[in-house]
């Protein structure tokens, strides 16, 4: 996200509240053709930053909880028994209240935008009604004391709608805060002029700008931080779907065209038979690339050796003869759907390896269990190459290592001159 885009982002957010934070950049909106339809709705109706919002309540919520008793045993020091029914059952009636709202918010699946702004409104009327009430019910003498306890609860509500609505919406709250307090004034029995109200009248005010302001900040440290982070994990995304695109290119396309760029000893005296050869490679190539472009297969109850058997099958188009040494365990059905696809990809991309480059039609395929997972190793005599020398290309680094590195998996590979080349390639269960 660009400067100007993150001041234009904290400025809406300022205006709207947190809000905010569930829309996407125009810039970075979602390409509706890359996903299927009803996932595209269900993102935009619920996203997960849209029901992550919910949390940012919390923060007024427990400073209620905290302050109401803070406030409570003040007033107690200040004023002793005097008036303590009222503001004692404000308290914990408060306490109960904003613990249930912990509980609901944490164990909740999130609210519509509608039903969240009848809750701040609610809130409010709620915080009315308990100053309002300890105002009228507490002794004239200790009255302003008794309303400093209750206005905790309007505190809070500051909060809250500069959180939700933003600081317009807070400004006004503000602003009816003012003779609202004065009512409470009224309502007790003091005059407006006394010296005693007019000071603690002025602390209240004061206690909301301070919630409005703090609140403020800690909106725009949110949401900036959220909106960064969501961009690196675009950028990171977009890079790894860049990279399977790759992958997808590299083993299916790419090798298609170099395998039908290769010349063979008999192809003008066996022209129909190649050319069939051909055709079939790139039908199954064009179903494999069709797979991968529509999503994952879903998941199979067959096992590893299964899979490796129709790459072994594969192979055998392009003229190598795999000796697979395997066997079905129980262990081998424990592979998630990806690792098992993972290492079967890795294995193909092995083997084709083997055929360009080993000059040798034959490898040992065998699958062991070790280190908590599973292995497979590709053995071949061909005339190998030094490490050194052939540093690793694409097909190695990503078609192999990173996909594997990307289920939590490892591959080596040893190769000498004229020794052959043995790749190993592994798991976790």
């Amino acid at each position: 996200m660009s400067e100007s885009q993150s001041v234009t982002f904290v400025r809406a957010m300022l205006r709207k509240g947190s809000s905010v934070l569930g829309a996407s950049p125009a810039d970075e909106a979602p390409d509706p053709d890359s996903v299927p339809d009803w996932r595209y709705r269900e993102d935009s109706a619920d996203t997960l930053l849209m029901r992550a919002i919910r949390y940012s309540a919390l923060g007024p919520i427990f400073y209620r909880v905290a302050a109401f008793p803070k406030v409570y045993i003040g007033f107690l020091v200040a004023n002793g028994s005097a008036g303590i029914v009222p503001v004692l059952s404000t308290t914990i009636l408060g306490m109960l209240l904003n613990v249930f709202a912990v509980w609901w918010v944490v164990r909740g699946r999130g609210i519509r935008a509608k039903t969240s702004g009848r809750l701040m409104y609610a809130d409010l009327a709620v915080g009315v009604v308990l100053t309002t009430i300890v105002a009228t019910a507490a002794p004239t003498e200790i009255q302003p004391f008794a309303i400093d306890v209750a206005w905790t609860w309007m505190v809070g509500t500051v909060a809250l709608w500069t959180l939700s609505f933003g600081l317009p919406a807070a400004c006004l709250l503000l602003i009816a805060a003012v003779p609202f307090r004065a009512f409470l004034t009224w309502a007790g029995g003091l005059p407006l002029d006394h010296p005693l109200a007019t000071s603690r009248s002025v602390g209240c005010m004061v206690a909301l700008v301070v919630a409005m302001v703090t609140t403020a900040g800690i909106l725009i440290l949110l949401g900036v931080g959220t909106r960064f982070a969501l961009g690196i994990g675009m950028r990171r995304g977009q890079r790894a779907e860049r990279l399977r695109t790759q992958r997808v290119m590299h083993d299916s396309v790419l090798q298609t065209l170099e395998a039908m760029g290769l010349e063979a000893p008999d192809d003008d005296s066996a022209a129909a038979e190649r050319l069939a050869e051909m055709r079939a490679t790139a039908r199954a190539q064009a179903a494999e690339l069709r797979r991968e472009l529509t999503g994952p297969d879903a998941p199979s109850a067959r096992g590893l050796a299964a899979d490796l058997a129709e790459v072994a099958t594969e192979m055998a188009r392009d003229g190598l003869r795999t000796q697979l040494v395997a066997a079905e365990t129980e262990e081998d059905y424990r592979l998630s759907h990806a690792r098992r696809t993972a290492i079967r990809d890795a294995v193909r991309e092995a083997l084709r390896n083997t055929v360009k480059h080993a000059g040798t039609k034959q490898v040992v395929l065998r699958v062991e269990e070790c280190e908590g997972g599973v292995a497979v190793i590709a053995r071949d005599q061909g005339t190998g190459f030094s490490m050194l020398d052939r540093p690793p290309g694409f097909g190695i680094s990503q078609s192999i290592m990173a996909r594997l590195a990307e289920v939590g998996g490892r591959g080596t590979i040893d190769s000498h001159p004229g020794r052959g080349t043995r790749v190993t390639l592994w798991v976790p269960h």
